[in-house]
């Protein structure tokens, strides 16, 4: 499965398609990656000048890269430099579905996390809400993500589900929500699907590195368009990303290991009975 990857580019580190291409392909997709914007590093690292990618450039790769797809891709969009750029992404999607070339959009509205709040310009957080969750398959937000977008505090996993619920009536079939506080100081990532909701918990780690929540997407994006069943493909994305950020987290680093992620997630797909069974919340 090609998988077109619209995110942000970093030269240094792993976030944003850094880290989403080589899970892609770990997961078997083909990631085609289209960069919306480059850093030398992440900003939350210091001070950094994006060079944004230009409108007319960006549908430009985004045309050319669909070529490349030798049959109908799934869209996977992250980071986005400003509303203008989205709008041009979204008028790229539909034409790629009129012809028949994207099956699916998955969408990852990055703009904001409980310990900076919304770093973006506040006209994106606009665009995602009004914009792309209309025409959207599967929403990917973080904690904080998911609280702006559906206007109301989520604080539990029962928030979460109920906000997920009330967010898939504005178009998405799907919404995996991730960082959701859960009891005893853990988190939660929850999924609520057209046929139900699940959850799976992680523990809370002090974590330097940048990057787990466009890793979290990527894998999930991945497995879940070849084939796999979405609370399945939720359990093994989790535990795949728990497992790197351990290691980091064990290390204080300051990034991302992605050396072995093919080697973890194979391991993890092979002891997939052994993942931490997923709770319905029918």
């Amino acid at each position: 499965m090609d998988v077109i990857s619209l995110q942000s580019r970093v030269k240094s580190g792993y976030v944003g398609n850094a880290v989403a291409v080589p899970v892609l392909n770990a997961t078997g997709a083909t990631a085609r990656p289209v960069d919306s914007v480059v850093y030398a590093h992440h900003p939350g690292h210091g001070p950094v000048t994006p060079s944004v990618t230009p409108l007319g450039e960006l549908s430009a790769r985004l045309e050319d890269t669909l070529t490349q797809c030798a049959k109908p891709a799934v869209f996977l969009s992250g980071y986005l430099a400003n509303a203008a750029q989205g709008r041009a992404t979204l008028e790229f999607l539909v034409r790629a579905r009129t012809a028949g070339r994207i099956q699916d959009y998955h969408l990852d509205p990055v703009f904001g996390d409980d310990a900076e709040g919304t770093y973006v310009d506040p006209s994106l957080v606009g665009f995602f809400r009004d914009e792309a969750i209309p025409q959207c398959t599967v929403l990917l937000p973080n904690r904080y993500e998911l609280s702006v977008l559906g206007d109301t505090p989520v604080d539990t996993v029962a928030d979460a589900m109920r906000t997920a619920v009330s967010l898939m009536q504005r178009g998405p079939k799907m919404v995996l929500a991730s960082s959701i506080p859960a009891a005893g100081g853990r988190l939660a990532n929850v999924l609520v699907t057209e046929h139900g909701g699940f959850v799976t918990e992680t523990p809370k780690l002090p974590l330097r590195a940048k990057g787990t929540g466009d890793m979290l997407s990527a894998a999930f994006t991945g497995l879940f368009s070849d084939g796999m069943d979405a609370s399945r493909a939720m359990a093994l994305s989790v535990a795949v990303v728990d497992e790197t950020a351990a290691a980091a987290s064990a290390a204080n680093a300051s990034e991302l290991d992605l050396s072995n992620v093919l080697e973890v997630l194979n391991l993890k797909r092979a002891q997939a009975a052994s993942v931490q069974p997923i709770e319905s919340l029918e």
